[in-house]
């Protein structure tokens, strides 16, 4: 009886060391990817995915770590498997680095006063007009960022709803106080002809129009480098102001494609 008694224990023992394993396992794991997924604001995408799948393989080299610095090896082989899987941390980490992730944020506190604090001063100081954007029932401020590698691109945007009334004041107000855009718009692309493609400076998405505004020393050369941008919605009563900045952007298929991929509208709207 005492040896059955003794046997139990010893299974109690180890299925209470195979629990605790089990958490030191999953542990690292989780709480990197619950700080991906659920923190970050990353939008899911191909590249996005791999780096989930990055970030997992850290968190259980982080438990191969924690595992071995618990074993009872020597010290000189401890120390040379510590140095082999330290390396191949710092490796998938920085292959997780270069890997191209896009992110999006919302906020619906203090929505203006937070866009016009994050953006860069010369994008408030270049357009012709400072931003008053009425009397809204609603807004709300994202930030969108895409990043490859070191290049990267920035997008604010600040959307406010409206009654009806307060809509048709406020558009009015934008038509005589901003300088929109008339000058069609390189892409940075050229036909067989080596003439340089051109689009349209504003577009309609659905029932939105979005126009550019002309900086106000009139400067329209690097529009790809850091752009502003209105939307006006007549349906919705809807109004957007975005802020776009790329260093590294030379061309784009057209200004749809930059509100959509590079400013991240599309997200907006999920």
């Amino acid at each position: 009886m005492l040896q059955t008694y003794i046997s139990g224990e010893k299974k109690e023992k180890r299925c209470h060391e195979s629990v605790i394993k089990l958490i030191i396992w999953c542990a690292p794991t989780l709480i990197l990817l619950l700080i991906i997924v659920f923190w970050s604001g990353i939008i899911p995408s191909q590249s996005s995915d791999l780096l989930i799948v990055i970030i997992a393989l850290m968190g259980l080299i982080i438990t191969r770590i924690i595992f071995l610095l618990r074993s009872p090896k020597k010290a000189a082989t401890k120390a040379a498997l510590l140095l082999v899987w330290i390396v191949i941390f710092v490796v998938v980490g920085f292959f997780g680095l270069l890997l191209g992730r896009t992110i999006h944020h919302v906020i619906k506190t203090d929505a203006q006063s937070r866009f016009e604090a994050d953006i860069p001063h010369y994008f408030l100081e270049s357009v012709s007009a400072p931003i008053e954007v009425g009397s809204p029932k609603t807004t709300e401020y994202h930030t969108y960022s895409r990043s490859f590698s070191i290049f990267y691109s920035d997008s604010w945007i600040l959307s406010c709803w409206y009654n009806e009334e307060e809509y048709t004041k406020t558009v009015t107000s934008i038509e005589e106080h901003f300088r929109f855009r008339t000058e069609p718009l390189g892409t940075g692309y050229y036909d067989e002809n080596h003439i340089e493609i051109v689009d349209d400076p504003q577009t309609m998405i659905g029932d939105e129009l979005f126009r550019m505004l002309v900086p106000g020393d009139g400067d329209i050369s690097d529009f790809y480098k850091g752009c502003f941008l209105i939307m006006t919605n007549d349906k919705n009563h809807q109004i957007a102001y975005i802020a776009f900045s790329d260093e590294d952007l030379d061309m784009i298929e057209s200004l749809e494609d930059l509100i959509n991929d590079y400013c991240g509208w599309k997200y907006l709207q999920l």
